[in-house]
């Protein structure tokens, strides 16, 4: 008994390192069927209705079609809640609101980002009430950031939370990030699985993008400078937004010049920001309450695809069934529908209302308008808030743009809106939000990077192609 013990022992030895070892059919199922359902919903560009974009694009735009008129009455009631429930757990006494810890946690937070919530909840509640002053309820301001642009990352986000686990707890990252390891290590100094981020962008939505980033660094996939960069210089907007910047920009016949402008300052950036401070500063340490958990590199006697198959159905034998996934993902939703959105739709209120009401954006850039000149960007007095609006929100700049009658002024600002990525009335705050450590500061600094790496260029393009 002793040498079949012992022969069964050395067999297995010797099969783990040639790499033979059994990978069970139903590990095997579980990593590829979840992995292509989240392929299917959120990396495959398809077209639809004459637009390219991805299957959880329609669903989501499905899902606010079937809303419909009502959604005004949804967006409002979430904003309104949260400025409440806020109000409440960080004003009332401790032994009032001690039932749920988790809760506390969640709605009681800074001074900064309770008055935005409180500001919400009231400039959206005049909107839908059409109470109050023009440039709190007007299209141009509250309609736009409370009901229309509101609607669609509610819808986006919400279905993208459901499922985003489809790509990140049954395998699918695991696989793909030993795959391409050394390319995105060569180039980039990151993680293989880091391509995940880039592509769930590029066809989906960055703050998908962000939303994979931060669930990567929690369970200690990606150390806090890798996130820390990923979510800074990958997190790009989707096929659709392009479409969309363009049309609103004036510029839709060139769509293709400014989605291939896009990609180049976008691997340039990526290369180049990571290597200054502040990203440069941050260590590579991995969550302090995780550890380490990520092993990309093919272990010793492993063909690389083999380890890559290895890597990922064991990541989908400890995942969750359908139910603990949605549940997951449904608490995650819920968290940022009444945290992070409605501080979020009011930088968007504040920016778009600062731009159509006042010339404080037009004073500010004043000291810019000589830059342009020198660039040879035309209109420069008119485009030059184009150039910071975007740090407040990314759809902003490309309105300028369509106010605009030059078309390579247009094509620039355009450009912008789109490489920029620190916005903060989206990424920015979903960024502030996770665990990855980056403060106010080094998200402008960063803004401030990739703006001065983008504009010269875009102007130089907009000059060869107009």
């Amino acid at each position: 008994m002793q040498v079949e013990n012992d022969r069964e022992i050395a067999e297995h030895s010797a099969s783990a390192e040639t790499g033979a070892e059994t990978i069970t059919t139903a590990n095997l199922l579980k990593f590829i069927i979840p992995s292509a359902l989240g392929c299917g919903l959120f990396l495959t560009p398809i077209e639809y209705q004459g637009n390219a974009t991805v299957v959880l694009g329609i669903l989501a735009d499905q899902t606010q079609a079937a809303i419909g008129s009502s959604m005004n009455y949804v967006t409002t009631a979430i904003f309104v809640s949260s400025a409440a429930i806020s109000l409440f757990y960080t004003f009332a006494p401790d032994r009032w609101t001690d039932g749920d810890p988790r809760l506390r946690g969640v709605f009681r937070t800074q001074s900064i980002w309770l008055v935005l919530r409180v500001l919400g909840g009231v400039f959206s509640a005049m909107t839908l009430l059409q109470l109050g002053p023009e440039w709190v309820i007007s299209k141009q301001t509250g309609v736009t950031a409370y009901v229309d642009i509101a609607g669609i990352i509610f819808c986006l986000i919400g279905l993208g939370c459901l499922f985003l686990p489809l790509l990140t707890d049954y395998g699918f990252l695991e696989f793909i990030g030993t795959m391409l390891r050394k390319v995105f290590v060569w180039t980039f100094g990151l993680p293989g699985r880091a391509t995940i981020d880039a592509a769930a962008s590029w066809v989906g939505s960055s703050s998908i993008a962000v939303l994979v980033t931060s669930r990567q660094y929690d369970s200690g996939h990606y150390t806090m400078r890798e996130a820390a960069v990923i979510a800074t210089n990958f997190s790009v907007v989707s096929v659709p937004f392009v479409v969309l910047t363009a049309q609103v920009a004036g510029i839709p016949g060139h769509f293709f010049q400014l989605y291939a402008s896009m990609l180049a300052i976008g691997i340039l950036c990526a290369v180049v920001t990571p290597r200054l401070p502040p990203l440069s500063r941050i260590p590579d340490e991995f969550h302090p309450n995780v550890g380490k958990q990520i092993q990309e590199e093919a272990g010793a006697g492993y063909s690389l695809p083999r380890w890559a198959l290895r890597q990922a159905t064991q990541r989908a034998a400890g995942a969750a069934g359908p139910a603990g996934m949605l549940k997951s993902g449904g608490l995650t939703a819920l968290d940022l529908f009444f945290t992070m959105m409605p501080a979020a739709m009011t930088i968007e209120f504040l920016a778009l209302a600062t731009y159509h009401h006042t010339e404080v954006l037009q004073i500010i850039t004043m000291p810019l308008v000589p830059v342009l000149d020198l660039l040879g960007v035309a209109e420069s007095a008119a485009a030059s808030p184009g150039l910071v609006i975007g740090l407040l929100d990314q759809f902003v700049p490309a309105i300028i743009a369509g106010e605009i009658d030059n078309p390579a002024t247009s094509f620039v600002l355009a450009g912008l809106s789109v490489t920029q990525l620190i916005f903060f009335a989206e990424t920015a705050i979903l960024i502030m939000r996770s665990a990855i450590p980056l403060s106010v500061k080094q998200l402008v600094t960063i803004f401030c990077i990739r703006t001065v790496i983008a504009l010269p260029i875009l102007a130089a393009i907009a000059h060869f192609i107009f």
